[in-house]
């Protein structure tokens, strides 16, 4: 649980006038209570798995870019994408933020930039976190740091972002480019020092920093090094995850190139098939760039998975609509509730109605290459969205 604390850099200003501290303090009481309340309805929520719930969510998924400047091999929105031509790509705006954001407070919490998507790309994201920041709101967003400038660096700092997650999965570039398609680790271990030095120079606690490394075949050989390297550097931690096939196509991807690491605490986990419950329908939602409102960060920009738009529509009306009690009910009871919905948590529990038109997201046949053909398939045929 991340802290509600307000983060900056330095504070630049003097004292608050006596009225606008009164003000300040009555708004971070009034918030907290809400805050607490609004826990302690989730716990009970969750605990009697209610179809309908009396709490808003305390986390949220915000896409800020669903594209990305890298084609790493297994990802629906990288190398995989031209497996995914129907999803449409773009970058959420300030508008499109702050109405989520207001939607969903003073009960919001914590909030992640990213998705499926590269963050970096969207010019408004400082302003964002800014805005997130100034409602007490705790941020995170994971990026390749590719993109990386000294401002965009300073201007995470300033705007009070808590957490930055940066995906580097090789201590050589050799190793980085096999997963990180287009990518270079030079960049990104110069980006990630820039960032270490800024903080050093205001005296800044944040954002930590956290170096994430997907094992895989070709890089469980560098686990140690890579560790002890980076910490050696100042960052804040390393974590070492486990890989993940994101799709069907991305597990046949995986498996006919041995991506699989002989590791046996990193083996890929697949649960999907087995749940039985789950925190999503009742303290998390996830919006596309364009407001599009999804239960969960699977599937990415499928509309058959949208529930509704957070721009248009009434919060409580969709919250406790047919669609959640439909969701909510399924991984109660483990079996079909009346209704027709298109829902994720179908392919989670692995219980499916015996209907027409309900998908079934890991089978889709999708026709697998070899990645050095898949390369040069994307390379001929590969349009970018606009964004």
């Amino acid at each position: 649980m991340y802290s509600l604390k307000r983060h900056h850099a330095c504070s630049t200003q003097g004292k608050l006038p006596i009225t606008d501290l009164i003000e300040s303090t009555m708004k971070k009481i009034s918030s907290l209570a809400y805050r607490l309340t609004n826990r302690i309805m989730l716990w009970l929520c969750m605990k009697l798995q209610t179809t309908r719930v009396y709490n808003k969510p305390m986390h949220a998924l915000f896409e800020m870019s669903s594209s990305c400047n890298l084609d790493c091999p297994l990802c629906n929105t990288g190398g995989l994408k031209h497996e995914f031509k129907h999803i449409k790509r773009g970058n959420m705006s300030f508008t499109t933020f702050q109405k989520g954001m207001n939607t969903l407070l003073p009960q919001l919490e914590h909030i992640l930039l990213y998705n499926w998507g590269g963050p970096f790309l969207n010019k408004d994201l400082v302003r964002c976190i800014t805005y997130a920041t100034s409602q007490n709101v705790t941020t995170q967003l994971s990026t390749n740091m590719n993109l990386y400038t000294q401002d965009l660096g300073r201007g995470m700092i300033e705007s009070g972002l808590t957490k930055m997650v940066v995906s580097c999965d090789g201590l050589t570039q050799k190793t980085y480019e096999q997963y990180r398609t287009g990518g270079e680790l030079a960049k990104v271990a110069s980006a990630v020092l820039d960032l270490i030095s800024q903080k050093k120079q205001t005296h800044s606690k944040f954002p930590l920093i956290e170096m994430q490394f997907i094992v895989f075949s070709h890089n469980e050989h560098e686990i140690e090094a890579f560790e002890t390297y980076w910490k050696n550097k100042g960052v804040d931690t390393v974590n070492f995850i486990r890989m993940s096939y994101m799709s069907e196509v991305g597990e046949k991807v995986a498996k006919a190139n041995r991506m699989v690491p002989q590791h046996q605490d990193f083996q890929p986990d697949h649960p999907y098939g087995s749940i039985k419950k789950c925190s999503f329908p009742y303290g998390q939602i996830t919006l596309n760039y364009n407001g599009d409102w999804y239960t969960c960060c699977f599937p990415a920009g499928e509309t058959d998975y949208r529930i509704d738009n957070i721009l248009t529509a009434d919060f409580w009306t969709v919250w406790n609509g047919p669609y959640y009690q439909y969701s909510r009910k399924l991984l109660r009871t483990q079996q079909i509730p009346k209704g027709e919905f298109q829902t994720m948590c179908h392919d989670c529990t692995g219980i499916f109605p015996q209907r027409d038109g309900i998908r079934n997201y890991w089978s889709m046949s999708l026709p697998v290459l070899p990645m050095a053909d898949a390369s040069q398939a994307r390379n001929a045929g590969n349009t970018e969205h606009s964004s």
